[in-house]
């Protein structure tokens, strides 16, 4: 659905100055995928270093593999073997407990999400394209997803994060993505920063619905035409740590090369973090959760 259209059909929900009765049933992101150029070698590169099982295996149309967070959050391969788009980044999951309800709930806001099917991991889900390009798909595990029947299983003791807390993803119009996701999905701003001080802004924390705290973040662009490299860059996931220096530590063991570009830092947002670029070049930021604290 392009820009124009999406704004056509909120616009007039907002103008007339109706609030959302209720939350939409969100509870967190499920998973975040992206373009791999090949599945094998992704996997032991996550397995390897994240510590991240193999959990199951989906078709739809393209070959996907989902590697464990935790019980609810997966980080989803999705294989492109005539080699990864500038733009790796697939679609972004939301969990609801209710997918009916969701997809009433936001045809009700003005919006118009696809039908409700079943996919072939046994979850029901329902697509809306937002309007800087991106795919949001809402999913509800069902008592017979390959997610509900994963519970418990694939939770390997290495670790080196057991929370996928936000995602990154290129925001060209902040004003119509506000529409969406502020006024429509009920995301409420937390955090704004730029690269630099008195520089325009560069990042907006949105948090969704739900207890979780998930977030996606807004990485605007300002007129920015960014290249491939930089797309792997922006286009991000962030796993969550309570202590940085472990996770470093943890990460070296695991076989990360020493080397000066993954040395923990201080962020923008006043948190530890590191970044690690994947095989096709995709960017896992680890981040502690609280503020930052000299080690």
């Amino acid at each position: 659905m392009k820009k124009a259209l999406i704004l056509s059909l909120i616009l007039p929900f907002i103008s007339m100055g109706m609030k959302a009765e209720k939350a939409l049933p969100i509870l967190g992101i499920a998973h975040v995928a992206f373009q791999v150029s090949n599945l094998e070698q992704s996997r032991t590169f996550y397995t390897t270093f994240y510590g991240f099982e193999f959990a199951f295996a989906a078709h739809e149309d393209r070959e996907s593999w989902y590697l464990k967070i935790n019980d609810d959050q997966f980080l989803k391969l999705v294989l492109n073997p005539e080699g990864t788009d500038d733009n790796r980044l697939v679609e972004v999951a939301f969990q609801v407990s209710d997918i009916e309800a969701t997809v009433a709930m936001l045809r009700k806001r003005g919006l118009d999400p696809a039908p409700v099917e079943k996919m072939s991991d046994g979850t029901l889900a329902s697509m809306l394209e937002d309007p800087n390009g991106h795919n949001l798909i809402f999913v509800e595990y069902t008592s017979d997803s390959k997610q509900k029947l994963a519970r418990g299983k694939y939770l390997g003791s290495r670790r080196v994060s057991n929370r996928l807390q936000h995602v990154g993803i290129t925001i060209a119009d902040e004003e119509a993505a506000n529409v969406l996701y502020r006024d429509a999905l009920g995301f409420q701003e937390t955090w704004r920063g730029s690269r630099k001080d008195g520089s325009p802004d560069a990042w907006v924390n949105m948090q969704m619905p739900g207890d979780r705290g998930d977030y996606v973040e807004y990485i605007l662009l300002n007129d920015m035409k960014p290249s491939r490299k930089q797309l792997g860059t922006m286009h991000h996931v962030c796993y969550l740590t309570d202590d940085i220096q472990k996770a470093h530590r943890d990460i070296l063991f695991n076989g990360l090369p020493n080397l000066k570009r993954y040395k923990p830092m201080i962020g923008r947002s006043n948190r530890w973090l590191f970044n690690v670029h994947d095989l096709d070049g995709t960017r896992s930021e680890l981040m502690e959760s609280g503020s930052a604290v000299t080690k």
